[in-house]
């Protein structure tokens, strides 16, 4: 009986040692972000519907960024960037032949990209050209994501993970890991990574007064700021009562507005301290399929520069996914999602 209990023991570890480590086993890390601070969560208090819908046949206009020339570019699934005339009519600017995310305009007009299956492009006027190249393509970026063009012409670049690439975001949320890298780029393969080990660093935009950086971490929840000379990198919100995505720096107001896809999920965040239940977890879930996720609705804040709530935007929650860009723009504020059809415009929310 002894030697059946010992044997039926070993089995069940071996059983249990090939669930948490065996594989396809999830590299799980211990990981702490700070939870949704409840008085950030309780200013959206009012849905609001959408004033206009536009281009509803565009799939996946992940970023938007309204150019110097004073029209608004769009990223879309299937590599298109297409801007909006003055007559409202779309037509398209480039073809990436990739996945663009990210865009911006540098002060000399050029239109860079955040390319998730290229890398960091240039626009040259008859096509891109590579200025830092996905691993793919035998670069060093994973999941090229999002980026400003300082005014000396430098990039900040973020490269939210070294381990998981474009379309393996819930893996890198699951496992807790910390690889994301911001990037300073002078030139093509000019580059210096001047910040390491976030939680899926994600949307930036800069102060071209003050020459600071916004940069959200989003499976943190939180925004820091970045004095891109000194390197120094400091928490301006956590807490965030969401997964920030792209950050948008309103010029004429000074605000930081920031785009929150989907609120937190209290049940997989209860998973973070503990990776060897995270490491089971992720057996179940290859089983099962995902637990029901948080909702999703429009939603977005704007924060002053030290760090204070000024506006918030909740809309619907009808569609699959949430927002992850907005931008103010022409009086209101416009909306698109990495896996929504079109693009949405709000009327621009009352200050708190």
């Amino acid at each position: 009986m002894l030697r059946i209990v010992g044997i039926i023991l070993v089995v069940l570890a071996i059983g249990f040692g090939l669930a948490a480590y065996g594989p396809g086993s999830l590299n799980a890390q211990k990981f702490d972000p700070p939870p949704p601070d409840p008085l950030l969560s309780t200013l959206f208090t009012q849905t609001v519907q959408p004033v206009a819908r536009e281009a509803s046949d565009f799939y996946g206009p992940e970023d938007l960024e309204v150019g110097p020339d004073g029209r608004l570019y769009a990223s879309l699934a299937d590599g298109r960037i297409m801007v909006r005339e003055g007559d409202g009519r779309w037509s398209e600017f480039a073809q990436t032949g990739g996945r663009p995310l990210g865009l911006a305009f540098a002060p000399d007009g050029a239109l860079f990209v955040a390319d998730a299956l290229k890398g960091l492009l240039r626009h040259t006027g008859d096509g891109f050209e590579v200025w830092m190249a996905d691993e793919s393509q035998g670069g060093v970026l994973v999941f090229t994501d999002d980026l400003t063009v300082l005014e000396d012409g430098s990039i900040i670049l973020t490269d939210a993970s070294r381990r998981w690439g474009y379309g393996e975001y819930m893996t890198s949320f699951l496992e807790g890991e910390q690889t994301g890298v911001i990037y300073r780029v002078t030139g093509p393969d000019e580059y210096q990574a001047i910040a390491e080990d976030f939680a899926f660093i994600n949307g930036v935009d800069h102060d071209p007064e003050t020459g600071l950086v916004y940069l959200n971490e989003t499976w943190a929840g939180r925004i820091w700021v970045l004095d891109p000379d000194t390197q120094v990198v400091e928490v301006l919100v956590e807490g965030l009562p969401g997964y920030p995505d792209n950050l948008e720096f309103d010029r004429e107001t000074d605000l930081i507005w920031v785009a929150l896809p989907s609120e937190r999920s209290a049940e997989l965040e209860a998973l973070h301290p503990n990776p060897l239940i995270k490491r089971l977890a992720w057996r179940w879930i290859q089983i099962a399929g995902l637990p029901p996720l948080p909702p999703r609705p429009v939603k977005a804040m704007a924060f002053t520069q030290q760090g204070q709530p000024v506006h918030v935007l909740l809309g619907p929650d009808d569609a699959p996914t949430g927002i992850t860009t907005v931008v103010p723009f022409e009086g209101a504020l416009w909306v698109s999602g990495l896996e929504r059809d079109g693009i949405e415009a709000y009327a621009m929310p009352e200050a708190l």
